[in-house]
């Protein structure tokens, strides 16, 4: 009865008892465990087998713990193919194998395996973002500048936001078209304010990325730097700052003011107040002096900005660490050499997976900025590390699974089975009840005394 019930089991895993049988006899480590349990030799059994010895039996050539069978070393890669039709997850595969199955490192085989199928990996969810990097503060006012693009606004402007890195002075230009031409114009009337800085960080708008904007870079020595496509946090500064402007024209717009009069005003307000990171005015750092508003004020001259800077580093390392911790922050494995493949950053329809199935070759890396190529067509391309997905290395062959021997701490509680008598032999025959487990009585409320 015993071994009809077992082959209807092992049947739904299309593998017939007869296969169990003839792989278990074949199999060194389970003939190892059979002999040591007719002897009754216990200190024969294998390592792997040892911390469970007490719930192991054989029916027929078949060794079972409890009412799971002991799979073959030569069927596991079988059974886990078969347990991962339809793809489920790790924790679903896990429990279905869990129901009949068991071999040594069973959780470790089925969580390589599904790390292992390409059609997860393509459907999976994105790494975990990577820890900030936060940039140095400049030696001086206006040496390094973010710009960005705000807009279109409603009637067909567009915002040029430019802020200095050391200060975080800014400054806000109304422009009604935007290309390279247009843009070098509106920067060098900036420039002739506040001189040429030393770099330049922007996104890839073509405004940017053109030839006659590299050329006007290339002209007055200063060093373009661009962010990587898609990833805006590499521009974190003024992406900061467009929304902060973004809130103040959604205001005005709903409340029927202009705008622009309001932006100014905000602008005002925002140079002569203290920055939360370095404690000081934009103003103040940018020109050495307060701004003088509405409000009655003390000029001061004093030019110290020691503490200031100290300040800066406290706030950017409290904010990196809390930051990365809060997005559960960890460092990308993904090295020069990898095979990955790329997150789509739009989706046609909702099957579409969360990455492309093309395969890319990294072959440059600077910390989050990876520098991938296509096997398709060649083409090389720029993402975060965050947006791609490292695929996994060839299926893992049998005779790889339980190559190692098993870790006793990794093993589950073992659950005591009732010896059989001695000269006996650990043989389940086909009438003989399952197994049951001892009960022991709890000691933890003897103490306590009843009144």
């Amino acid at each position: 009865m015993v071994r009809e019930i077992v082959s209807s089991s092992a049947a739904t895993m299309a593998l017939k008892w007869q296969e169990i049988e003839r792989a278990s006899r074949d199999d060194p480590e389970i003939q190892q465990v059979i002999e040591a349990l007719d002897s009754g030799g216990e200190g024969d059994i294998p390592l792997p087998f040892k911390m469970i010895s007490t719930e192991l039996c054989r029916l027929d050539d078949v060794l079972l713990r409890v009412d799971r069978i002991v799979i073959p070393q030569s069927l596991r890669q079988r059974v886990l193919q078969i347990a991962h039709e339809g793809h489920p997850g790790i924790r679903i595969m896990k429990s279905h194998l869990r129901t009949n199955s068991w071999w040594p490192k069973m959780d470790q085989d089925v969580e390589r395996y599904v790390k292992a199928c390409r059609g997860c990996v393509l459907v999976s969810a994105p790494n975990q973002p990577e820890p900030m990097i936060r940039k140095t503060l400049p030696s001086r006012p206006w040496e390094q500048i973010a710009i960005d693009f705000l807009g279109p606004l409603p009637d067909g402007e567009n915002l040029l936001v430019c802020i200095d890195y050391y200060s975080r002075f800014m400054e806000v230009i109304e422009m009604n078209f935007i290309t390279s031409a247009s843009t070098i114009k509106e920067l060098l009337i900036i420039f002739s304010r506040y001189g040429v800085p030393e770099s330049i960080r922007a996104d890839n708008g073509p405004q940017f990325s053109s030839d006659e904007f590299q050329a006007f870079c290339d002209e007055y020595g200063i060093h373009l730097e661009t962010t990587i496509p898609y990833w805006p946090q590499m521009n974190g500064e003024v992406e900061r700052q467009n929304r902060s402007i973004l809130k103040r024209l959604r205001i005005a717009q709903e409340l029927g003011k202009d705008w622009r009069k309001d932006l100014r005003q905000y602008l005002l307000v925002y140079h002569s107040s203290n920055h939360s990171t370095t404690g000081k005015a934009p103003a103040e750092l940018m020109f050495g002096r307060k701004m003088r508003t509405k409000l009655p004020s003390v000029p001061i001259n004093i030019y110290d900005d020691e503490e200031m800077r100290e300040k800066d580093k406290i706030e950017k390392e409290k904010g990196r660490v809390y930051a990365d911790k809060r997005r559960k922050a960890e460092p990308s494995t993904i090295e020069v050499g990898d095979k990955v493949v790329a997150k789509r950053i739009r989706k046609n329809h909702k099957l579409q997976s969360n990455f492309s199935p093309e395969e890319f070759s990294v072959i440059g890396k600077h910390g989050t900025d990876v520098t991938i190529r296509s096997s398709l067509t060649g083409k090389e391309f720029r993402r975060s590390a965050a947006h791609l997905k490292q695929l996994p290395t060839p299926p893992i062959q049998e005779s790889q699974l339980n190559k190692d021997a098993i870790d006793p701490s990794c093993q589950q509680d073992s659950l005591e089975m009732v010896d059989p008598k001695p000269g006996q032999s650990r043989i389940l025959h086909h009438e003989d009840p399952v197994p049951k487990r001892t009960r022991m009585e709890s000691t933890r409320l003897r103490e306590f005394v009843t009144y």
